[in-house]
């Protein structure tokens, strides 16, 4: 039988990247839990290049066909106009929503982390401009840890409950909060946006759920440039959410 070239360690957080570069289709994610590398493999170095948990190493480099490009390739396209979107009309964050709920129903209903390996527009997007811009270096090793992967969901969580909470409160009759909120700490004025056609409520949530979408942009963005291009992979928050929803749906 034919020896894996490639070997993935115990840092693997099923994110997918290395699937999505394999153009031999010899990488898998095992139960939505770790990757696995099959006898395809001919080291071509493409997995272990992209790997933003630095989980891979390859023994061998030959050379390797060009992965065909598909449709799905070019969703980063989305991810920008969603953010144009945004400036342009705050009312435009509801359709963030598809961004959220997408990746929980692949996983709710297929058990595999399909979502993040073809059809994350924001991952396309860190990829493709990291590709020039990144120092491609090795993302410190706390980064991809379990401790930190799960405490991050947690506070994430929490501060989407908090905006959610303040939703409420508009529509109980509190005043509408114009501003939007990068990195849960800093409020920008947002007064430009027509408003008058909808509930306020509505408009709060908008408000509320564009900055926190701004927000794990900008995250991807800064471990982007100083680590490797998809480094936000390792510790996104739907990442660690449909890995736990297949882990359960796998045991």
């Amino acid at each position: 039988m034919k020896t894996k070239i490639a070997s993935i360690s115990k840092d693997c957080v099923a994110c997918g990247c290395c699937v999505r570069a394999c153009s031999l289709n010899a990488i898998s994610v095992h139960k939505g839990k770790y990757a696995v590398v099959s006898d395809k493999c001919v080291g071509c170095g493409k997995c272990a290049y992209i790997c933003p948990a630095d989980a891979i190493e390859v023994d061998k480099i030959t050379a390797c066909k060009v992965k065909q490009k598909h449709l799905y390739d070019f969703l980063w396209v989305g991810e920008l106009l969603y953010i144009a979107l945004g400036f342009f009309n705050i009312l435009f964050a509801w359709l963030g929503l598809i961004f959220m709920m997408t990746p929980l129903f692949m996983a709710i209903i297929g058990g595999n982390k399909s979502y993040c390996r073809k059809y994350c527009g924001k991952g396309q997007l860190f990829g493709l401009v990291g590709s020039k811009l990144s120092l491609k270096l090795k993302p410190p090793r706390f980064l991809r840890s379990k401790w930190f992967r799960s405490c991050f969901l947690t506070f994430f969580m929490t501060m989407f409950a908090l905006m959610l909470y303040s939703v409420v409160r508009v529509f109980g009759g509190a005043e509408l909060s114009e501003t939007i909120t990068l990195l849960w700490a800093f409020k920008l004025p947002w007064n430009w946006a027509a408003l008058s056609f909808v509930p306020t409520w509505v408009a709060q949530f908008a408000f509320g759920f564009y900055g926190t979408m701004l927000t794990s942009t900008i995250l991807g963005i800064t471990t982007m440039v100083l680590f490797r291009p998809r480094t936000f992979c390792v510790y996104c928050p739907m990442g660690t959410m449909t890995q736990g929803i297949c882990r359960l749906k796998k045991s």
